[in-house]
């Protein structure tokens, strides 16, 4: 019982267990895709807004060649050799009406803080809001004065700039994009201009970038501040958790780190997002508790299908123990009994379970068995006889030749050559028939076999039968399988002679081509044969070894071409053909590089 307890409680806690890391590894695989995916989507809608952004801080230079244009209006300001407060007050609605414009052009601007030269005009643009000043204090970095690039500061609370004495402005979280204004085409700082953008809009994406409450989403600089924070922990940096370092300090654009300390444990997915004005990290943690929920409750619910299994296989144990072996002793001692050489037992048969079953198949092998034995031994007997037949009918062809060669004699003695000349091309056949030990012969050996057999028919046919012979001398000396010619000579002699109308005859050709082929033909005058039958033969030269075995019609050529496969397999070829007059011709091409084994 235990071992029936082990064989089927073990495997399925295994089952259990990979299953448990197949579907984790799958679970986190198929979240790091999903939200790659969603990353890049979102750093695609993040790029656009900030470009727009950008767009709009650069209306700055529009209209460079215009006198009333911002840009001319920042250029001449600028000038130690203009006087502040009269270019403050003939050009204030100017610079009102250019700023006003870019305040209006994108939506979520909170305000727009403009100076012009160092420490000489500023102006500040909010809703319901225009101010200017002369000469104060400058709000622009002191580090980045002279720094012609622009910048993003991180999401802060907005600034109370010093022309917002009454703290009009309303406070919000926004985040700077600071533009120094450079004398084009050099790269001279002649103004600064910073746009406060209200963070609600990055916000916004950044909650479309998170699928459940418990998934954290941050978009940090390389300084690691916060742009904006989705599901986080409500604090202006991530300096100091762990993983920021790991993640601005990567070399990749983008990546996955997993991550397991006191502070988090699971996937964090990250991608870059860089400009010339900003360097941003898109961060998202997936925490492994909340990937892993539908593989844990898996978890369970095969736990629990296990305990039942297990007090299933328990009472089925015990009642297998009670029922089943008993009978299956018994059984055990008939077989034993069979073993011991006692075929003439019957186990007897009780119920219609399984052991029943098995009994009566047990009856039904051991009178199956004394059957074999019984057979086994009539066709030992049988094998006995036939080998004797066989030896008998050895010593007959044998009986035949030697008869042959007496009658040969006779006739030679009689006078009569022909008849010993033919009898002599009988006595050829059969000797090379009867030669079983031999089936690799040279071609002049096969052609003389092909001329005794030819000779018997041109005695038959008398002069209505004609043999033409083409063979050059170095085709003689070729190895071929023994028996090529003659079934398709004898072809010629059941399907297509006519002695009516003429006289008949065969054509047999041998050349060497290229020193490669050794080229065999055999064609003759006969009837021939129609299209269907050619198609036919075709057909039948494409067959497999298998198939050319199962033919029944075409016995000669099916033969010949079945014992080329046999020694060549598909070096060598074989065609025929047949024309509508009448005739056909059978052509053979062996690979005279193949080597002829003997096949016994």
């Amino acid at each position: 019982m235990a071992l029936l307890l082990a064989v089927t409680v073990i495997p399925i806690t295994i089952s259990m267990i990979l299953s448990n890391h197949y579907i984790k590894n799958q679970v986190t695989e198929q979240a790091i895709h999903e939200n790659q995916k969603l990353l890049s989507l979102g750093k695609n809608n993040i790029s656009r807004y900030m470009e727009t952004i950008n767009e709009t801080s650069l209306d700055v230079y529009n209209n460079l060649n215009t006198s009333s244009s911002l840009y001319a209006l920042i250029e001449r300001g600028q000038s130690p050799n203009v006087n502040a407060f009269a270019f403050d007050e003939k050009n204030n609605m100017l610079i009102y009406t250019s700023m006003l414009n870019i305040y209006q052009s994108t939506r979520g601007i909170h305000q727009i803080y403009l100076e012009i030269g160092k420490n000489r005009l500023s102006y500040l643009l909010a809703r319901g809001l225009f101010r200017s000043g002369v000469e104060l204090e400058s709000e622009w970095p002191e580090s980045k004065k002279d720094n012609p690039n622009p910048f993003v500061e991180a999401t802060h609370e907005s600034v109370t700039y010093a022309l917002d004495w009454s703290s009009s402005v309303k406070k919000e979280s926004v985040f700077t994009l600071q533009r120094p204004i450079i004398r084009t085409p050099s790269d001279q700082v002649i103004g600064y201009l910073s746009m406060d953008i209200n963070s609600a809009e990055l916000n916004r994406v950044c909650k479309q970038l998170t699928l459940a409450d418990e998934e954290q989403m941050y978009i940090i600089d390389r300084e690691q501040n916060i742009i904006c924070a989705e599901n986080g922990v409500g604090i202006d940096s991530v300096k100091d958790m762990p993983w920021a370092d790991k993640v601005t300090e990567s070399a990749s654009g983008n990546g996955v780190v997993k991550w397991t300390d006191d502070s988090f444990s699971g996937i964090i997915i990250y991608d870059t997002l860089q400009t010339n004005y900003m360097d941003w990290i898109v961060v998202k943690q997936l925490p492994y508790s909340y990937l892993y929920e539908s593989a844990d409750a898996i978890r369970t619910i095969n736990t629990s299908i296990l305990i039942v299994f297990i007090t299933f296989v328990v009472v089925a144990s015990v009642f297998v123990s009670y029922h089943f072996t008993k009978p299956i002793k018994r059984l055990i001692g008939h077989i034993n009994q069979v073993q011991a050489g006692n075929f003439n037992i019957v186990v007897p048969v009780q119920g219609r379970d399984e052991v029943g079953i098995l009994a009566r198949r047990f009856n039904t092998m051991i009178q199956t068995i004394k059957e074999l034995i019984n057979s086994e031994y009539r066709l030992e007997i049988a094998n006995k006889t036939n080998q004797l037949r066989a030896m008998q009918a050895q010593i007959n062809p044998h009986f035949l030749y030697n008869a042959l060669q007496s009658i040969g004699t006779l006739a030679l003695q009689a006078k009569a050559p022909k008849v010993y000349s033919l009898i002599s091309a009988l006595a050829k056949m059969m000797r090379y028939n009867m030669n079983t030990s031999e089936t690799i012969v040279s071609f002049a050996v096969e052609l003389n076999h092909a001329k005794a057999y030819l000779e018997l028919q041109q005695q038959r046919f008398n002069e209505g039968l004609s043999v033409v012979y083409a063979i050059e001398p170095d085709a003689l000396a070729i190895k071929v399988p023994k028996m090529l010619l003659q079934p398709l000579i004898e072809n010629y002699f059941k399907h297509g002679y006519e002695n009516a109308g003429g006289s008949g005859w065969i054509r047999i050709a041998a050349d060497i081509a290229g020193g490669e082929w050794l080229t065999i033909r055999v064609e003759d005058n006969g009837s021939g044969v129609d299209s269907v039958k050619l198609r036919e033969l075709h057909s039948l030269l494409q067959r497999s070894g298998a198939g050319l075995l199962e033919e029944q019609s075409h016995i000669g050529i099916s033969n010949v071409w079945m014992r080329l496969k046999l020694y060549y397999n598909d070096a060598a070829e074989m065609s025929v053909d047949s024309a509508a007059a009448g005739g056909f011709s059978v052509t053979i091409r062996i690979p005279m590089s193949s080597e002829l084994e003997e096949q016994s």
